[in-house]
């Protein structure tokens, strides 16, 4: 009976790795639209959480998400790897012919968000439109094509 068990679980194992290894293999270009489509869509969640905890006064939990959002920052660059303005993407072309400039706008971000995880920061000044606007706006109008 042991046997059998252990034969078993072998089989199930052998065809989850068939199965996996059959699925087309993603290029990595493909994987750098992923994963940039996923830093934006977890800044998007946090910048919700910010409003979140400003509307109920919970200043810890405001400066957790804009400390998060200060994170993910530094992690935009890393995803806009050569080539990879391929369908899916929402890059425009202006990325790679000004790398400078898009990564002082990722800095930026990080600057911005920093200032609002800073312990003196007022957080009912704190404006979610303004910020957007002026933290990610400039980068969406130049480097973001519209959906």
């Amino acid at each position: 009976m042991k046997y059998i068990k252990h034969i078993s679980l072998l089989s199930a194992a052998i065809l989850a790795s068939s199965v996996v290894l059959a699925q087309p293999q993603e290029t990595p270009e493909e994987a750098a639209v992923h994963y940039r489509q996923g830093v934006f869509q977890t800044l998007k969640w946090k910048m919700g959480q910010l409003v979140g905890a400003k509307m109920t006064g919970d200043k810890a939990s405001f400066q957790k998400h804009a400390q998060d959002m200060q994170f993910i920052s530094t992690l935009i660059p890393e995803g806009f790897i050569a080539d990879s303005l391929i369908e899916g993407s929402h890059a425009k072309p202006a990325v790679w012919e000004d790398p400078a400039d898009f990564a002082q706008r990722a800095q930026r971000l990080n600057d911005m968000a920093g200032e609002l995880a800073a312990d003196d920061y007022d957080m009912a000044n704190f404006d979610p439109r303004n910020f957007g606007r002026t933290a990610c706006g400039g980068c969406h109008k130049d480097y973001k094509e519209r959906d």
